[in-house]
């Protein structure tokens, strides 16, 4: 196992609900690392911090897949939700700042999910805890993979802290925004046909 990647509040900056704390004090704090070279099944590993940052919670940067391979994620430990959402496929593109639908999947540890490539998908971290997932992604990404996001400023919500529970908050740059849905992993498989 080789750490691959880490990503810091300022480089989150740009998916932020409120992109200034991003350029605090704080910028240098590590929300997550990826390590690579799992296991002979799994290739990654991501670790979110437990907290939060003026109310948000730590969360992956978010990002859809350019190439057409099905990934497979399973949480190891901690309390978190997988945020997906589905863009609209418009004369033979995708339009990314329309979306078709939006699930906020609960995961128990344990449990894995299949991802296809139109589902755009961000983990956040939800509890005291780290948030440990595994996933089988080896194609590697590129810029092209979270720039619709990053061109919106995030995925279609936002979580956020408040009244001591997890609350999420719609990205006003997305038009015409599904209404998010809540299912399980088992759920979403189902739905899929994996």
């Amino acid at each position: 196992m080789q750490l691959k990647s880490i990503r810091t509040l300022g480089e989150m900056t740009p998916v932020l609900a409120d992109p200034n704390i991003g350029k605090d004090k704080n910028k240098d704090d590590v929300v997550y690392w990826v390590f690579s070279d799992i296991s002979k099944t799994w290739e990654n590993l991501t670790l979110i911090s437990p907290g939060d940052y003026n109310g948000e919670f730590p969360k992956t940067f978010g990002h859809y897949h350019s190439s057409p391979v099905t990934e497979k994620y399973k949480l190891i430990s901690g309390e978190g939700i997988l945020l997906m959402q589905k863009r609209k496929f418009i004369d033979d593109d995708w339009v990314s700042d329309r979306l078709e639908k939006i699930y906020f999947v609960e995961f128990l540890p344990g449990e894995e999910m299949e991802i296809s490539q139109e589902w755009g998908h961000s983990w956040t971290n939800i509890g005291n805890e780290p948030l440990i997932t595994i996933d089988n992604w080896k194609e590697g990404h590129s810029p092209d993979d979270y720039k619709p996001i990053e061109e919106l400023g995030g995925m279609g919500y936002f979580f956020i802290k408040k009244d001591n529970r997890a609350q999420f908050l719609p990205n006003p740059k997305y038009k015409d925004l599904p209404k998010p849905e809540w299912i399980t992993a088992k759920e979403f498989n189902e739905i899929e046909n994996f």
